[in-house]
């Protein structure tokens, strides 16, 4: 069967046709441009003409999604195979729709407004749930399509994740990863949020999802060979109330936290950064005393004496998933993967 539709501009035919193609069962559909002015989006079959409208928000929310995500129009468009005018025209729509700018828009490319940040997580979840009807519909027929989006801290995308996904996409082609590695505030946030299928961190009690514990990893005290500590065989955690302290996660890290209280030690911090690496760089030049996990000293290449905490500390690292019952089959089947790699 054929169906015309004729359209006002050839750069929206181009989207709407492979929108009409799918959404119709790879019929043939046959598009025609039409000035505005002329009647275009007239003259098209009765039931296209209704489902035009719900499946043109599908598609603007999704470049809508991969223009925030990208900060661009035209890098959104080449991830959903559109032209960047189509992208421009579907996000311009949206906004008309729903009477809010979600866009600012400079020769730099597109950021949100403070109304996009606001309409980001409802759009970003609207797409995800469409991912879920593909995944699901290819789960029927015995294939395994889909994102999988995991947020987790550095070192264990290093220790851990890297090899994790190699392997599974030897056994699962067609499913792709998107990895965002960040400190823990940004991995809970991602999680709770729902920006994040799953999460690969520390627990700390704070999260209401399903956990896997993998591995309790050991808490230790980063030192200069030139620090007055470097000739202990452990760092004694009351000296974290004297000693220059450098830590991560801008000062606001819930694993070291939790130790400090444990042992009612105000904690002397003097320098602060984002991440390990660039506090471990500090701690070479003995600036001061870096605690944290075993696992991010895997990934440095410094010249660093690495003491364990006295008494020992540990965290549990492991994986979280917000609701595994209504999880895609594609994050489903990643997270017996893990299970099974561990065991």
């Amino acid at each position: 069967m054929r169906f015309t539709a004729y359209v006002s501009d050839a750069s929206y035919g181009v989207c709407l046709r492979r929108v009409l193609t799918n959404a119709f069962s790879k019929r043939v559909i046959t598009l025609k441009v039409r000035p505005r002015e002329a009647g275009g989006h007239i003259g098209m079959h009765p039931y296209i003409a209704c489902m035009l409208p719900q499946l043109s928000y599908v598609v603007a929310a999704q470049a809508c999604y991969g223009s925030a995500k990208s900060g661009s129009f035209s890098k959104a468009a080449e991830e959903l195979n559109y032209t960047t005018s189509a992208v421009s025209q579907l996000i311009t729509a949206l906004e008309e729709a729903l009477e809010v700018t979600l866009f600012f828009r400079s020769r730099k490319g597109v950021t949100l407004t403070a109304d996009g940040e606001r309409m980001y997580p409802v759009i970003y979840n609207f797409v995800r749930q469409e991912d879920l009807i593909w995944q699901t519909a290819a789960d029927i027929r015995g294939l395994l399509v889909g994102e999988i989006v995991i947020a987790a801290y550095p070192s264990l995308c290093v220790a851990w994740l890297t090899d994790i996904i190699r392997q599974f996409n030897r056994k699962y082609p067609n499913i792709r990863f998107q990895l965002d590695d960040s400190i823990r505030h940004y991995v809970l946030e991602a999680l709770n949020s729902g920006r994040a299928d799953i999460g690969f961190l520390s627990n700390q009690h704070d999260f209401s999802g399903e956990w896997v514990t993998i591995e309790n990893n050991p808490i230790v005290a980063v030192v200069s060979h030139e620090s007055k500590y470097a000739k202990l065989d452990a760092f004694p955690i009351e000296e974290c109330g004297r000693a220059d302290l450098i830590q991560s996660s801008y000062g606001k890290d819930r694993d070291l936290d939790t130790i400090y209280s444990k042992f009612n030690v105000t904690p002397n911090i003097v320098y602060t950064t984002r991440n390990s690496y660039t506090a471990a760089a500090m701690a070479e030049k003995n600036m001061g005393v870096l605690l944290v996990n075993e696992m991010s000293t895997r990934m440095w290449n410094f010249d660093l004496k690495i003491l364990p905490l006295d008494p020992p500390q540990y965290i549990s690292m492991g994986m979280a998933v917000s609701t595994l019952s209504t999880a895609s089959p594609a994050v489903k089947t990643f997270v017996r993967f893990v299970r099974d790699y561990f065991t």
